[in-house]
């Protein structure tokens, strides 16, 4: 993943910056003997730190936030979000962990292939390694927190440890070193209720963003309600006070099927002060980027999809609004 590259037109898209007002800006910010050219006509591409030098007054201050994806109904796009939202991201040349807590590795897998002996979550909460001691770096600006099977096995170690406050723990662990190295971290979650899901929502703080895929079916409601009362118990038993955005993205709909309009609208009166504008219909396009490993700036005919990844960028507050 070492050439990542977008040309004026796909950045132009994201972050909502004319290609002659980008162009602009390369000129006075980037030299010109280190730009790269290719494609028809020529094109010109900037990689992903040329492009966070020529947009850096676009980016808000993101101090380490962490965009938490969760929802306990399984096949909900959970993975699919999480990867688009680390491949933009640290195409843009945020700095960018991603951090894959399900068994299933579905995450991981888009990045790299690892063995059995790969040191994951599990070494850290085992007190085997430290957090810096498992992550794989997979670009200069992205970097893996990787799953497996071992991951399994925290619900049961941490059964057995003694009682602990997990508020300052788990920062003492590792948020408070991720947040200090990276601008964003991604987080995908298996589908259950588990005590390490539980704490990692209790340390959300207002900067981030707890993300509830949902699909249109009743289970996946059942599995918003199931996710949310866990997160409030917690958070209430800490007496927390600052709490993230929380927003409820519809995901894979069909808008000419009729469940799907009325469970959208079941949804959106059960949760309307956190149900997301942001519908992301089913498409073809993204299915093919994400099952084929293709790299944004690679995608053909890329429209739809950079439409809907302007928009997610929106929605987690990454860039400053435009003041009209």
């Amino acid at each position: 993943m070492n050439d990542i590259r977008l040309c004026y037109a796909q950045i132009s898209r994201l972050v909502d910056i004319k290609s002659p007002a980008l162009n602009a800006r390369v000129k006075t910010l980037l030299n010109k003997k280190e730009l790269s050219k290719g494609g028809a006509g020529k094109r010109i591409y900037l990689t992903p730190q040329q492009i966070k030098t020529v947009i850096h007054d676009r980016i808000n201050d993101l101090n380490g936030k962490i965009i938490y994806i969760g929802n306990l109904k399984g096949g909900v796009g959970k993975t699919a979000l999480a990867y688009l939202l680390t491949e933009v991201l640290s195409t843009l040349g945020l700095k960018t962990c991603a951090i894959d807590l399900d068994v299933q590795s579905n995450l991981t897998r888009q990045f790299v292939e690892i063995g059995v002996d790969q040191p994951v979550f599990s070494d850290v909460i085992d007190k085997k390694l430290l957090i810096e001691n498992i992550i794989m770096t997979i670009s200069p600006t992205l970097d893996l927190i990787p799953s497996s099977l071992k991951n399994g096995l925290i619900q049961k170690t941490l059964s057995i440890q003694t009682p602990k406050h997990y508020l300052t723990w788990f920062n003492v662990l590792c948020l408070t070193y991720l947040r200090s190295k990276y601008d964003v971290i991604i987080v995908d979650t298996p589908p259950s209720l588990t005590t390490l899901n539980s704490v990692f929502c209790l340390c959300l703080k207002a900067n981030d963003n707890l993300v509830i895929p949902a699909c249109a079916d009743e289970f996946s409601i059942m599995g918003i309600n199931m996710f949310l009362e866990d997160v409030h118990s917690i958070r209430d038993s800490y007496k927390v006070k600052s709490n993230p955005k929380t927003s409820i993205i519809m995901n894979k709909f069909f808008q000419n099927q009729t469940n799907n309009l009325d469970v959208l609208a079941k949804i959106n009166k059960e949760y309307k002060d956190i149900f997301s504008k942001n519908i992301i219909r089913d498409s073809a396009k993204i299915r093919e980027t994400i099952n084929n490993k293709v790299h944004i700036g690679d995608v053909k005919q890329s429209k739809e999809l950079f439409e809907i990844l302007a928009e997610l960028l929106k929605e987690f507050n990454i860039l400053k609004k435009i003041v009209a």
